[in-house]
């Protein structure tokens, strides 16, 4: 069984072309991360996370990885 490969992001729009190589990959698509703070590629499964952290006010920032 293959495990679903996570990514963590700094940025809520990101795309995924699922592999590198053409013969393996799928076709581009732009995912944007909600509220969930995550969002799932409809073809490959592949889970993009965005990094978080509580700011003093209590907002949520993103912040590089």
């Amino acid at each position: 069984m293959n495990r679903v490969e996570s990514i963590n992001v700094s940025d809520r729009a990101v795309f995924c072309e699922g592999d590198p190589h053409a013969s393996m990959g799928h076709p581009r698509i732009y995912l944007m991360i909600g509220e969930s703070g995550q969002a799932s590629c409809p073809y490959c499964g592949r889970r993009y996370v965005l990094n978080v952290a509580e700011t003093d006010n209590g907002d949520i920032a993103a912040t590089g990885s």
